[in-house]
C-alpha cells in the first residue's frame, strides 16, 4: 500500500523538482521579495513605531512595482549585452536615455501627432551610440567597461552642449503620459510595457535564431565561431539593441515626469546592473532570462524602500547597491572557481 502511494507521489515530486530546476532563479527571487516585504513589515512595526500595514500593503506593493519598472527597462539594455559575453556591460545607457529624453520632448512638444517622430528620433540616437560602442568593442577589441564609460562622457558632453544652447523645451505627448504615468485602478500602466517586453524577450531568446546565437556566443564564443556564427556581428548588434532600448526608456521617463531634465537617466545605470546580477544572470554571459531581471529590479526597489523607511535615505540606498553587487560578484567568483 505504502509503495503504491509512493509511486503515485513520485511523478508529482519529479515534476516539482524539474519545475524548480527550470525556474530556480525566478522562484528564488520571488521568495526573496516576499521575505523582504514580510521582514520589513515586522521590523518596522516592532522597532520603528510604524503602523501595521505601512510597508506591506497593496498600495505600497504596486508603488514598488511601478518604480521598479524603470530599473527593469534599463536592466533589459544590460541583459542584452551581458548575455553575449565578452565582459559585456553598458555604462552609457543613462546618458543615452537622457539625450533621447531631451530631444524627444522637444520633438513631441505636447502633441500626440509628433509621437511617432519622437520614437524615430530615439531609435536613431540609440542606434548611433550603440553602433559606436559595438564597433569599438567587437571589432577594435577594446574593453566594454572603458568604451561605454568613455561613450557616456561623450554623450553627456553632447547633451550639455545642446541644453546650454537650446535649453530643455517641450513636454510629453498626452498619450505617452497616459501610458507611463497613469494607473488603471491600482495597476500602474507602465508595468504593461515591462510585461510586453518580458513576452517579447522570452520569444526571442527561446524560439528564434537570434536568441540561439546570442546565448551561443555568450556561452562559448569559440564554439559559436566554429559553428559559423559571426561573433563580432552578434556582439555589435547587442550594443546597438542596448542603445536603442536605453533611448526608448529615456522617452518613457519623459512620459513619467511630463518633461525632460538634466541627468535624467544616469541614476539608473548602477541599479540596472545590480538588477541583472540580483536576478541571477551570469555576468559571464550565455543566459537571457528577462523575467528574472524584472524580479531582480522589484527586489532592488523593495530593498530601497526599506532603506528609506529606516531613515538611511540616499546614502543607505547607494551603499546597499554597492554591497549587494559585491556580494553577488563574490558568490559568482566562488561558484566559478568551484567548477
Amino acid at each position: 500500500m505504502e509503495k503504491a502511494v509512493s509511486a503515485q507521489k513520485n511523478p508529482f515530486q519529479k515534476f516539482l523538482k524539474k519545475f524548480y530546476a527550470d525556474n530556480k532563479k525566478v522562484i528564488n527571487t520571488l521568495f526573496m521579495i516576499a521575505l523582504v516585504f514580510i521582514g520589513g513589515e515586522l521590523f518596522l512595526t516592532m522597532f520603528m513605531d510604524f503602523s501595521s500595514g505601512a510597508f506591506l500593503s497593496t498600495r505600497r506593493i504596486f508603488l514598488t512595482v511601478r518604480l521598479s519598472a524603470f530599473i527593469a527597462l534599463f536592466g533589459l539594455s544590460q541583459m542584452v549585452v551581458i548575455s553575449v559575453g565578452g565582459g559585456g556591460l553598458d555604462l552609457s545607457v543613462g546618458w543615452t536615455a537622457t539625450l533621447a529624453a531631451v530631444l524627444s520632448s522637444r520633438v513631441m512638444d505636447g502633441q500626440d501627432s509628433n509621437l511617432l517622430l519622437a520614437v524615430l528620433v530615439c531609435i536613431l540616437i540609440g542606434a548611433a551610440v550603440g553602433f559606436l560602442n559595438g564597433l569599438l568593442i567587437a571589432y577594435a577589441g577594446l574593453p566594454p567597461l572603458v568604451v561605454t564609460m568613455a561613450m557616456a562622457s561623450i554623450v553627456q558632453g553632447i547633451n550639455n552642449a545642446y541644453v546650454s544652447t537650446y535649453f530643455i523645451r517641450g513636454t510629453a505627448a498626452p498619450a505617452l503620459r497616459w501610458i507611463v504615468s497613469r494607473f488603471t485602478g491600482i495597476f500602474p500602466n507602465v508595468v504593461s510595457i515591462v510585461l510586453v517586453a518580458v513576452v517579447i524577450m522570452h520569444i526571442i531568446i527561446n524560439y528564434t535564431q537570434i536568441g540561439v546565437r546570442m546565448l551561443g556566443v555568450g556561452s562559448n564564443d569559440i564554439t559559436a565561431y566554429l559553428s559559423g556564427v559571426n561573433v563580432r556581428v552578434v556582439r555589435c548588434c547587442a550594443y546597438v539593441a542596448s542603445g536603442i532600448i536605453a533611448a526608448l526608456v529615456g522617452m518613457v521617463l519623459v512620459g513619467s515626469a511630463g518633461q525632460a531634465f538634466m541627468d535624467m537617466g544616469s541614476m539608473y545605470v548602477l541599479p540596472s546592473v545590480v538588477a541583472v546580477v540580483i536576478g541571477g544572470m551570469s555576468i559571464a554571459g550565455g543566459e537571457g532570462n528577462y523575467l528574472a531581471v524584472v524580479l531582480g529590479a522589484v527586489l532592488l526597489q523593495t530593498l530601497t524602500n526599506l532603506f528609506v523607511a529606516l531613515g538611511w535615505g540616499d546614502a543607505g540606498k547607494w551603499v546597499g547597491y554597492g554591497v549587494i553587487l559585491l556580494v553577488m560578484l563574490i558568490i559568482y567568483v566562488r561558484n566559478k572557481r568551484s567548477r
